[in-house]
C-alpha cells in the first residue's frame, strides 16, 4: 500500500506548485502511471480522494490518470517498440537484449490552477 505515501507526496508537490504560482485552488491533477510501476490505480484514486480533503487548495480537484504503456529499447540495434505481449526478453527486430525505457514510473504531467 505504498500508494498512500506516493499520493501524500503528490499532494505536497501540488501544494508547492500552487504556492509558487500564487494559486488559490487546484482544479485538476493529471498524472501518468506506467503499466509496470507497481501502482494499484484503484488504491491510488482512493488515496487521492482521501488526501485531497486535507488541503483546502485541492479539496475539489479532479484526478486524471493517463496510462503509460511499457516501451522497450534494444541495447544492440537501438530499436524502440511497445511489446505486443508480455515478452520483454528480446528485440522484435534483431532478437537482441532489451531494457524497459518507459512504463515504470508515475509522473505529474500537469496541474490546472486558479
Amino acid at each position: 500500500m505504498h500508494e498512500y505515501s506516493v499520493v501524500s507526496s503528490l499532494i505536497d508537490l501540488c501544494e508547492a506548485h500552487a504556492k509558487k504560482h500564487h494559486a488559490t485552488k487546484i482544479e485538476r491533477v493529471v498524472v501518468s502511471i506506467g503499466e509496470r510501476c507497481a501502482m494499484d490505480k484503484q488504491l491510488f484514486v482512493s488515496a487521492f480522494e482521501t488526501f485531497k480533503e486535507e488541503l483546502d487548495l485541492c479539496k475539489d480537484a479532479i484526478l486524471d490518470i493517463v496510462e503509460e504503456k511499457v516501451e522497450l529499447t534494444c541495447l544492440e540495434c537501438g530499436h524502440v517498440f511497445v511489446p505486443s505481449n508480455f515478452d520483454y526478453g528480446a528485440c522484435e527486430k534483431c532478437r537482441g537484449k532489451v531494457r524497459i525505457s518507459k512504463g515504470t514510473e508515475m509522473t505529474l504531467l500537469s496541474l490546472e490552477m486558479v
